[in-house]
């Protein structure tokens, strides 16, 4: 349930005295501003009364950004200001928010964290008091103590969450988790805008954003049930103070609305300048231009910013909770899941006459939530699915009440996977054309041989990557390689049951050599796969798959490749990870003239911020390559 606000005068004041007592407070107004100057003049400490519109409190206040000609608010929204400047002078809108505090006391109540400021930085001066009732009722819906940042994994089923999401989510220790409020940002997107549609406007601003407030249970099922997502809870260390006055900013943004840009002024970039206020420390990474969820998590663990963090909290979705519960039966209780599963509603209680009651309630558990699993992926059960586990929770009930104890298994939060951002130094020999330099630069994400804690596992996602090379043979720096978007999906089944499997898929746009065995012969190409993958054992996933390649050099010259892939990634240890991908394609335009590729490539060590890499690769040549990268 959300908190609703009522429109509609609260406060009512008769105008003419607030003209009688303007001048008052004009008069007092001045005299402070003379006494700060007098301050100032004689040596003592200065008030910088004649500055308090750069305060970065006050700029934050206003959502205002440097701009060509000095500062902009990124709030489109024309009732958010006072002032008819307001959006672009930052003096003129804290001028009209003393008139209006002043002369319509009411206008307090629509910007009481404005207030709480300017009580703070001007204590001599006595506002009008006024009798806020929605505001108060809105304060004590929250009746917050603290407040957290969630950040919610990637989800490759939709563009719009590939990269996570944060969100706020106040705590209350007068209501059940689940009845917490949040505030969650994002754009607004009609229901008829496809995905095609949702990712040009998401990139150009197309869409305008807004903050709303719901229940931590509305994101509890949006994230964890439906999307299978998993929720990781920062709590803040906040006195209750900037708890108050954050909640006091978030009700004046609630109804104002920004340009929202996919993957600049989204939901990490506004909670962190949020967040920023109440904290005054920066939480968006120097020396990138975009933003993402993840970077605001790192930053939470920056030196200057982690004593802030008091906790943090893992919420499993449903799918994790079904895999670590399955992970933890005995081989006899997994079959007879798989079992039970495949056989008729009749046989499913002789399933059980070899197990004890102890087992036969964690079978019955892992079944629930296997089914819980389903009924989210395939948005439903069918008729024999929903009678089994009428049955199961039957059999349930009649057993003697008792619980079952699981193990949790200990999980690495987000924060300890690796910076997003690469740059990469290569030293390259070429059979074709000897020796090489290449310097690599990856926007974004991640690859299958990162750290890739709290990532969605057996996954790539990489955009924008860059490599430049310089070759000795003819002594040019050249583009060689360019992609916009990579992405893969091993989607590995962690328990082999029916539902719980996908096809492993991958796909891929930009500009890459047609070969290793030449200097200048990029293409643009479009690639992909799709096929199978599975565990071998713990540390070892593999794929076969149909893999195929578009490349085109103009309208006039395409070519078409297709042909069968195997490929695997094994982590030998958390410092040493290898993968291999082998495969060969069938040139369609050239009479399915053939060709293998190879690339096999090694991770070392284990850091944050580096590792060494090895690649061998092939394709109608050799190349072997030893690459330092960095990350940040």
């Amino acid at each position: 349930m959300r908190v609703v606000f009522y429109s509609g005068k609260i406060c009512q004041t008769n105008k003419k005295q607030h003209i009688k007592k303007y001048f008052v407070y004009m008069s007092l107004i001045a005299l402070h501003f003379f006494a700060s100057f007098t301050a100032s003049a004689d040596g003592r400490e200065p008030r910088h009364i004649f500055n308090l519109h750069k305060n970065p409190t006050w700029q934050n206040l206003l959502h205002h950004e440097p701009s060509w000609f000095g500062s902009e608010s990124l709030i489109n929204s024309a009732d958010f200001f006072l002032s008819p400047d307001g959006k672009y002078n930052a003096a003129a809108e804290l001028s009209a928010t003393l008139d209006a505090f002043t002369l319509e006391p009411q206008t307090q109540c629509r910007f009481p964290a404005r207030k709480m400021w300017l009580e703070q930085v001007l204590p001599n001066i006595p506002f009008p008091k006024v009798d806020c009732r929605e505001y108060e009722t809105y304060m004590q819906a929250f009746s917050a103590e603290s407040v957290s940042l969630v950040y919610a994994s990637g989800y490759l089923g939709n563009p719009a969450s590939m990269y996570g999401h944060v969100l706020l989510k106040f705590n209350s220790a007068q209501n059940h988790e689940f009845l917490d409020n949040t505030f969650n940002y994002g754009a607004r997107v009609p229901d008829e805008d496809n995905k095609l549609v949702y990712i040009y406007k998401g990139i150009t601003g197309g869409y305008s954003g807004q903050f709303t407030n719901q229940k931590y249970h509305h994101q509890n099922l949006t994230y964890n049930e439906s999307e299978l997502r998993d929720l990781w809870e920062y709590r803040l260390r906040l006195s209750q103070q900037k708890v108050n006055f954050l909640l006091a900013h978030l009700w004046e943004l609630e109804n104002s609305s920004m340009t929202y840009y996919f993957f600049t002024e989204n939901c990490a970039y506004q909670l962190a300048k949020v967040l920023e206020m109440v904290m005054e420390k920066p939480l968006i990474a120097e020396g990138k231009v975009w933003v993402m969820p993840f970077d605001i998590v790192m930053m939470l663990n920056k030196p200057q910013t982690n004593a802030f963090v008091d906790d943090v909290i893992y919420h499993k979705s449903r799918q994790e909770q079904l895999y670590q519960r399955f992970a933890q039966l005995n081989e006899d209780q997994q079959e007879t899941i798989a079992r039970i599963v495949d056989t008729p509603t009749s046989e499913i209680q002789q399933q059980f006459d070899d197990h004890s009651h102890n087992e036969v309630i964690q079978i019955v558990d892992t079944l629930y939530d296997y089914y819980a699993f389903i009924d989210v992926k395939n948005e439903g059960l069918n008729d024999v699915q929903t009678a089994k586990l009428k049955a199961l929770l039957a059999l349930r009930f009649s057993l003697p009440a008792s619980e079952t104890e699981w193990i949790e298994p200990k999980q690495t939060p987000p924060h300890n996977a690796q910076n997003t951002t690469m740059l990469q130094a290569s030293a390259i020999y070429n059979e074709a054309f000897g020796e090489a330099l290449a310097l690599r630069f990856r926007a974004n994400y991640y690859d299958l041989l990162n750290m890739n804690s709290a990532r969605i596992p057996d996954s790539a996602l990489n955009t924008f990557d860059l490599t430049f090379l310089y070759t000795k043979e003819d002594n040019s720096v050249r583009l060689r390689e360019f992609t916009l978007i990579d992405i893969i999906n091993l989607n590995v089944s962690q328990t082999g049951l029916p539902g719980d499997s996908q096809l492993a898929w991958g796909i891929s746009a930009g500009y890459k050599p047609t070969a290793l065995n030449c200097i200048n012969c990029s293409d643009t190409s479009f690639e992909g796969f799709v096929g199978k993958s599975w565990k071998t054992f713990d540390s070892l996933v593999s794929h076969l798959a149909l893999a195929g390649d578009v490349q085109i050099n103009s309208l006039k010259d395409i070519n078409l490749f297709s042909g069968p892939e195997i490929g695997g990634v094994l982590t030998v240890t958390p410092y040493w990870v290898t993968s291999m991908k082998l495969g060969g394609y069938f040139n369609i335009n050239k009479k399915w003239q053939y060709n293998n590729h190879l690339a096999w490539e090694q991770r070392f060590f284990d850091h944050q911020a580096f590792d060494l890499r090895t690649t061998v690769r092939y394709d109608e040549g050799f190349e072997y390559a030893a690459n330092l990268s960095i990350y940040w």
